[in-house]
């Protein structure tokens, strides 16, 4: 049982979470930073759990008004220094959400673009974050097929999609790319994640749950790794099969994408 991705750096028991979710029977967390501000933090906890805890160097897009171009460049050479320590670059991507007016997102997308040839460079995968606006007037909305089309014009192979929420025509897209889907606990009450989910192969899937964020059973910071098995319930409801199995294949998928 692996959560693919989290965010341990915004836990204050961290520690504590490891520890149950070491006892819960989890096999490895992955978390991946969204803010170069906690790159040190992540890398220590990897270096104290290096068979259970493993990391990704991201920079979401809703950050880029706290660093300048030198600040990026520094952060990249650190991912460049501590790439033994990594398991992929991410996450990174687009985000019309957050990013509303058109020379930001140029700028996003530009960022964005530096991370994946790092990813290339330095031969790691890319977790990708992907949403879409709402209602921009000074700019775009589609950041998810801005994502796809970035992603797919610079050739990348090792991707995944995370807490995927395009259309189905996206998702096809994305299957076609040979890249992975991951769920986010939020399919436990969104049908259109449900909806997605069962037209993804169980091969090209993995499980997350974004923690802290997006509990299952709250709207409090209070989600945890080991909820991932709620999200196991209902892909097995899904796709006629054993919760059981549905953990083993994601399990298997995340050790080979994240190479553990």
């Amino acid at each position: 049982m692996i959560d693919a991705h989290c965010h341990l750096e915004y836990m204050e028991d961290a520690e504590d979470v490891i520890n149950h979710a070491k006892k819960a029977g989890m096999s490895a967390i992955v978390t991946s930073i969204a803010d170069i501000k906690d790159k040190e933090k992540v890398v220590e906890l990897h270096k104290k759990h290096p068979d259970f805890v493993f990391i990704c160097l991201g920079f979401h897009p809703e950050i880029m008004d706290k660093y300048n171009a030198s600040d990026i460049d520094t952060y990249i050479e650190f991912i460049r220094q501590n790439k033994e320590y990594i398991s992929a670059v991410g996450e990174v991507g687009v985000d019309y959400n957050w990013v509303t007016k058109a020379e930001d997102q140029l700028l996003s997308r530009s960022i964005f673009e530096k991370f994946i040839e790092l990813a290339k460079e330095i031969q790691l995968p890319l977790v990708i974050h992907s949403r879409n606006g709402r209602d921009n007037k000074e700019g775009g909305n589609e950041g998810i097929q801005d994502a796809i089309d970035i992603l797919k014009n610079s050739g990348c192979k090792d991707v995944m999609m995370h807490c995927f929420s395009g259309s189905e025509v996206q998702l096809k897209t994305c299957l076609e790319q040979g890249w992975m889907i991951s769920f986010a606990t939020v399919i436990v009450k969104s049908f259109k994640h449900q909806r997605l989910a069962k037209q993804t192969p169980l091969d090209q899937m993995m499980l997350e749950t974004d923690a802290p964020w997006l509990d299952p059973d709250s709207r409090e910071l209070t989600n945890r790794p080991w909820k991932i098995e709620r999200s196991a319930e209902i892909l097995a409801d899904i796709k006629n099969i054993d919760k059981d199995e549905v953990l083993r294949a994601t399990e298997k998928n995340a050790k080979r994408f994240f190479r553990i």
